[in-house]
């Protein structure tokens, strides 16, 4: 009999040392916080229109902060259903901070893992395009904060398949905005890295104790 396989997983992690092990597979070197902060600033303009596209397109609904520090702040219902059709579950939320650095403030921590590793990115991602490339985005400008991480359980130990990057046809997809938001050189270290599984994948196989 077949162990049962898991889904993948949405997991944020603002470790510098886990961005440092990708910067290393990806051979994309990790620079100073400012230097990860200029793309993720060029990338406002982007995110500005995943934003509107999720609010005309998909029934987001802006919801007004107070917190400076947003760029971003939506809200959906849930997409989980009661037999009566009502939403089964709490709203979800999309929140994206203005820098790059409040994804590395330590009290804010809890705050993002709230957002990665809601149905908002596990589920959403999968039928809404937008939330799709909010994290692959995501997965170009800050390598290593948020992954996909696919576990199964086999008779030698624990296999752990993480997913750093994203598939390489979204890149080339959207090659004129990467551009516009890393530079040509960048892009094209980015696409090589896209490009090779052995990359933009990581296994780890953990023994059985």
């Amino acid at each position: 009999m077949q162990p049962p396989q898991s889904k993948p997983q949405v997991v944020f992690s603002s470790d510098v040392g886990n961005m440092d092990d990708w910067a290393q597979r990806t051979r994309i070197p990790l620079t100073t916080a400012d230097a990860l902060g200029t793309p993720y600033a060029r990338s406002h303009r982007w995110l500005q229109q995943l934003k509107s596209n999720l609010v005309k397109e998909y029934g987001w609904v802006e919801v007004p902060s107070n917190d400076h520090r947003l760029l971003i702040s939506l809200e959906s219902t849930s997409i989980w259903r009661s037999s009566v059709g009502l939403p089964a579950g709490p709203k979800m939320k999309l929140q994206l901070p203005v820098h790059a650095s409040s994804f590395f403030s330590p009290e804010r921590r809890v705050q993002w893992e709230m957002v990665f590793h809601s149905d908002t990115f596990e589920s959403m991602r999968k039928i809404c395009p937008p939330i799709s490339d909010i994290l692959n985005l995501i997965q170009c400008l800050l390598t290593g904060i948020v992954t996909l991480v696919f576990e199964e359980r086999l008779p030698q130990g624990l296999y752990r398949t993480t997913r750093g990057l994203p598939p390489v046809s979204w890149v080339n997809e959207n090659e004129a905005a990467l551009i516009e938001v890393f530079g040509q050189s960048h892009f094209k270290a980015l696409r090589k890295a896209c490009t090779d599984t052995n990359v933009s994948y990581k296994l780890e196989v953990i023994p059985r104790q």
